[in-house]
């Protein structure tokens, strides 16, 4: 079982740094920013780690395939706009979040609820 666990999130610590690799460089000019794909990478990898210390099972899965996922939903989805002082503004990283955020919150209490309906 332990073998399974350390494989499973060993998997998806691969798929989550290709994510990032894709989305931090192959890809910057689609979104200009330097520092808020290492933050949500860094997000991903503290919700490997607890997910590897509980022994999730969907949780490291949806977090490392969510990554890439949501940055094109970010990308497709995004607007520009401006500020009230007239500066640019783009959407792409507030959808890239949220939609990574939500899927890591959804699959980690689908998991919690599913292991205590799976107690009773």
């Amino acid at each position: 079982m332990a073998r399974k666990n350390a494989a499973l999130h060993l998997a998806s610590l691969c798929v989550l740094c290709a994510g990032y690799l894709l989305c931090q460089y192959v890809f910057f000019a689609v979104h200009g920013m330097k520092q808020w794909p290492a933050c949500l990478f860094l997000l991903g990898l503290v919700v490997l780690g607890i997910s590897f210390f509980t022994k999730k099972k969907w949780t490291p899965l949806v977090t490392s395939f969510s990554y890439p996922i949501a940055f094109a939903i970010g990308a497709l989805f995004q607007t520009d706009g401006t500020d009230p002082g007239g500066g640019r503004t783009n959407s792409l990283w507030a959808i890239w979040t949220v939609v990574f955020v939500c899927a890591i919150v959804l699959s980690a209490t689908g998991e919690t609820v599913k292991k205590n309906r799976d107690i009773k």
